[in-house]
């Protein structure tokens, strides 16, 4: 598919994923890893400021983490919404500051028609934030599950990337010369 035909924000979702596998396999194919020009830093479940971190663990989601985990911490999450359900109703809520839709955006609902309806729908109150962050627990339990299992696949396959496969064998190759 060619990349003018992406939308702004599959282009952006490809880019990211070809650039975090360059990063990751970079060094050990024997190239540098590419450096960035400019970031955004995805928040936190604890709110806008700040950064998620391993010494602070309510602040991200791990790819280990357990459904109970998952859901808790996403319940936890910083909201854009009202302190209560009549008041959100009325003046809805604020998706730029809302974590659940902010990792919607970023990472979990693919349909621009759908993220566009949800984040209508939530500022004009019409979505509650409750129900924003069980959107997101939904699509973030299905990504860890698919991860997994694709991660017990590939594990069958890693050592023809890594040492017995043809491009395994021309990069060590150029990195022994």
């Amino acid at each position: 598919m060619p990349l003018d035909s992406l939308s702004d924000k599959k282009l952006r979702r490809v880019l990211s994923e070809t650039w975090r596998i360059q990063r990751d396999i970079a060094e050990s194919l024997g190239y540098y890893k590419a450096a960035a020009i400019h970031s955004k830093f995805l928040p936190p479940l604890t709110g806008p400021t700040g950064k998620m971190s391993a010494s602070q663990p309510e602040s991200a989601i791990y790819l280990h983490e357990d459904e109970e985990s998952v859901r808790r911490k996403i319940w936890k999450a910083y909201s854009g919404g009202q302190p209560t359900a009549e008041l959100h109703r009325k003046l809805g809520g604020n998706p730029e500051v809302d974590v659940a839709f902010q990792w919607l955006y970023y990472f979990f609902e693919p349909d621009d028609a759908k993220l566009k309806k949800i984040e209508e729908d939530y500022r004009s109150g019409a979505l509650l934030t409750g129900e924003l962050k069980l959107i997101l627990t939904e699509k973030v339990l299905k990504f860890l599950e698919e991860h997994r299992e694709r991660r017990e696949k590939a594990k069958e396959k890693l050592h023809l990337y890594k040492y017995d496969g043809e491009l395994a064998r021309e990069m060590w190759g150029k990195i022994h010369e």
